[in-house]
């Protein structure tokens, strides 16, 4: 056998072989099949300043993010976010509660800056945890301050949601489902505060 058809042969197999690579799935918060129902209707409307929404610096990466014990977590270069997390996950808080409170006056800051609002909302996610084949687990506090008052109402909650997988893309469904059952709690807040 000739010598340069065998090496035209193993560089033709790596050629092939690096081709081969999956693309990346990239998923979203942002479906509208998990819709809310109003918990609120005609009720007076307040103008609500979503000041900010943050999480966890461990999710502020375009990968999917999977706890696979106390002290590892993998992440996967071919599971990703369309969206940075961090710009994602306020405008389906604001998307969620305007549903909630059934009004169209709520914003983020950073959409309409200078707006003066009857309400600012700041919101911390503490901590989100997928653990593989099991559960998403959401940790989150917010503050709420009436512009004209100097009270503040203060509100936490864990919420958990089963994984019905273990793999990356298992998790996108349970954080939808959890953010918006942290909104739900929020938006009860909301309504505390504005009566």
């Amino acid at each position: 056998m000739n010598k340069s058809f065998v090496v035209l042969a193993f560089v033709a197999v790596i050629v092939t072989a690096c081709g081969t690579t999956p693309p990346a799935k990239l998923y979203t918060l942002g479906a509208e099949a998990d819709a809310v129902d109003s918990i609120v209707k005609n009720a007076q409307s307040r103008r609500i300043e979503l000041v900010s929404v943050r999480i966890p610096e461990l999710w502020e990466r375009p990968q999917i993010v999977l706890t696979k014990s106390a002290s590892e977590v993998g992440i996967s270069e071919f599971h990703r976010w369309a969206a940075p997390l961090k710009a994602e996950v306020p405008r389906v808080v604001a998307r969620d509660l305007r549903r909630l409170l059934d009004t169209p006056d709520i914003w983020l800051r950073d959409d309409l800056a200078g707006v003066k609002p009857d309400l600012r909302v700041q919101v911390t996610i503490e901590r989100i945890e997928a653990i593989a084949g099991e559960r998403v687990q959401v940790d989150a506090v917010w503050a709420i301050r009436p512009v004209a008052a100097e009270t503040v109402k203060v509100g936490r909650t864990t919420i958990t949601e089963p994984m019905a997988g273990s793999g990356y893309d298992a998790v996108i469904n349970p954080l939808r489902r959890a953010l918006s059952r942290m909104t739900g709690e929020l938006a009860r807040d909301v309504l505390v505060v504005s009566e």
